[in-house]
């Protein structure tokens, strides 16, 4: 198994329904499929993370793609939120990433939220609303390094940061919960995702 995921009886943040990867996630012609849609009466989403190494979850400093698109622009019940959250859960104590993140009837946006002494509930950078919308393919790219973070749209450089960078060892998320109430279906298809290991004789 290279994935795990949070099981259903973990509840998604904004409106506290349970994830159902049961019902929700599936794998066919290479393609991760979320296949959002009501469960139990209920829209619901999943959150599987990947296991990077192929035993664990965690490094620190690392490269994070992921290609992706929806088929449906009226998802408004569902949200994403492709993240690094740290290992020790400490938050916001050692900070988070996410990009891309924003509701999938809308545009991507993309937040760092800081680390260390700036760390605080409301502390974040953002990355400036990018424009592009989930309905189109796009690669959305973390590179962590220490003391620096960039989130890449495509090949574009959307945020460069330097300000309270964590430094302690984080797990990627790929987090589509609900966030809103109507009964709209439609698919949240990965083409793809990399992970690679910070090399320091590279910088």
């Amino acid at each position: 198994q290279k994935w795990r995921t949070y099981p259903s009886c973990y509840l998604d943040t904004y409106q506290k329904r349970p994830y159902r990867p049961d019902q929700v996630l599936s794998v066919q012609n290479g393609v991760l499929n979320f296949a959002l849609h009501p469960v139990d009466g209920m829209p619901a989403g999943a959150n599987p993370s990947p296991l990077i190494d192929g035993a664990s979850q965690y490094q620190t400093y690392g490269r994070y793609s992921i290609r992706l698109k929806v088929d449906n622009p009226n998802l408004q019940e569902y949200y994403i939120a492709s993240l690094l959250w740290p290992q020790s859960e400490r938050w916001p104590a050692d900070g988070e990433f996410d990009f891309p993140e924003g509701g999938l009837a809308g545009t991507v946006s993309g937040f760092h939220h800081y680390a260390g002494v700036g760390a605080c509930a409301g502390c974040q950078l953002e990355a400036a609303f990018t424009g592009a919308r989930f309905t189109d393919w796009h690669t959305y790219t973390i590179e962590w390094s220490p003391g620096r973070v960039r989130y890449l749209l495509d090949d574009r450089v959307v945020l460069d940061s330097t300000d309270w960078v964590p430094s302690t060892p984080m797990r990627w998320q790929i987090q589509v919960e609900t966030n809103g109430y109507g009964s709209n279906s439609g698919n949240l298809l990965v083409d793809w995702v990399s992970v690679w290991a910070y090399d320091p004789a590279a910088r």
